[in-house]
């Protein structure tokens, strides 16, 4: 579903040439305060958890993941979830799953994929406090 942005805070993730997982995943986790990206070797299904064994390591090349760099992918804040895994699958062909901070350990979003990025980290920030 096409979904249209006014005037949001956006981001557009630039992976060029050279750039390493890790990289990208800083790019991402700058912009999203309590947020951060894990990339993996295959898909997951809507709702569903990627297997750690999966994991891309942080050192791996981008050029290595992808044919065509440099390549850049616009994020939103207003985006669920599902759309910004969706959105690195469609755009740079990546297996993305977000993962929220919670009272100092990462999960996986997999029961709130259709919570925005924005919700996402409300729900970080809130769960440190006291």
């Amino acid at each position: 579903m096409q979904r249209t942005h006014f005037n949001l805070v956006r981001m557009e993730l630039t992976i060029n040439p050279g750039d390493t997982v890790l990289d990208l995943k800083q790019q991402f986790v700058e912009k999203y305060s309590g947020l951060k990206i894990e990339l993996f070797q295959s898909a997951h299904d809507e709702s569903e958890s990627s297997q750690a064994k999966n994991r891309v390591l942080g050192t791996a090349l981008m050029s290595d993941l992808i044919d065509n760099l440099p390549a850049e992918i616009e994020i939103h804040r207003d985006m669920t979830v599902a759309e910004v895994e969706q959105a690195f699958e469609e755009t740079a062909g990546l297996h993305v799953q977000v993962f929220r901070k919670m009272r100092g350990v990462w999960i996986e979003t997999v029961q709130t994929d259709g919570y925005t990025l924005e919700k996402q980290m409300e729900l970080s920030k809130n769960s440190t406090k006291v």
